[in-house]
């Protein structure tokens, strides 16, 4: 009776940790964060604050994304306003000018508009349209890696 008793304990504790070990495959965990930031220039206002994260999966093969875009000053003084989307990156690539450029499309997951930032180097990406052209003025579309 000694034995089976040691044995049933040590099968319910091996059942207690495969239910663990298949509760954590369920849910893939972030493996890795990346968040870049910049202010970007508004027609009718101070400028636009972007704040995107990108949490890339333990599986390395899945990538979700947050994207904050605060309007500054946007309802009066000292009154921004905020909107988020949330979906899936696919990195992109190109031609433009005879050039190969690598961007970053953000897939907002309620269907409105991607978003497009080319990749400028590995701590920099430029805001640009869908064929990836960056706006050739002296103001700053880039949003720079900060974590």
């Amino acid at each position: 009776a000694a034995l089976a008793s040691c044995q049933s304990k040590a099968n319910k504790a091996a059942e207690a940790e495969a239910d663990s070990l298949a509760i954590e495959a369920m849910s893939p965990t972030v493996e890795a964060t990346e968040v870049y930031e910049g202010t970007l220039p508004a027609a009718d206002g101070p400028g636009i604050r972007y704040v995107l994260t990108l949490n890339t999966l333990a599986n390395a093969t899945d990538t979700t994304y947050t994207l904050d875009v605060t309007y500054l000053d946007a309802e009066g003084k000292g009154k921004d306003k905020t909107f988020t989307s949330k979906g899936k990156p696919v990195k992109v690539e190109k031609t433009v000018k005879d050039k190969k450029k690598t961007a970053i499309k953000l897939n907002p997951s309620d269907g409105s508009e991607p978003v497009y930032f080319v990749i400028a180097n590995d701590t920099t990406l430029t805001l640009a349209d869908d064929s990836l052209e960056v706006s050739e003025s002296d103001l700053n579309y880039n949003i720079i890696r900060v974590k």
